[in-house]
């Protein structure tokens, strides 16, 4: 059996629902990554007809895999955007240190089940 790992899950979830527009998947990305023709088309099913629904996307790709591979890698590339965004530097022993604040937005409880 494969496993999905939960981290990145969690990273694209955070993403989905606080990114800032700059960080989202936009048109000049899609035609970046797909070429002209096919990132406006592929950018118009995200935006007009899938509503930036990331499962309806991936979908959309089931028989070109190479597509949703090219997608999948795109995305990866704005979430790992969003995360260096919200990194903040920390002090130990007077030293700057790299903390990714979105570790912050665990359930409270989070590993008490």
């Amino acid at each position: 059996m494969e496993r999905i790992d939960y981290k990145t899950m969690l990273d694209i979830a955070r993403w989905q629902h606080n990114h800032h527009p700059s960080e989202g998947l936009t048109y000049g990305l899609f035609t970046e990554t797909f070429g002209k023709d096919l990132g406006q088309h592929f950018h118009g099913k995200w935006t007009a007809y899938f509503n930036g629904n990331l499962w309806d996307m991936l979908a959309y790709f089931c028989g070109e895999s190479a597509n949703g591979q090219k997608f999948c890698d795109m995305l990866l590339r704005q979430v790992s955007l969003y995360k260096k965004n919200r990194q903040r530097p920390m002090w130990k022993n007077d030293e700057a240190i790299d903390k990714d604040i979105t570790d912050n937005l665990k359930p409270r409880y989070y590993g008490t089940l």
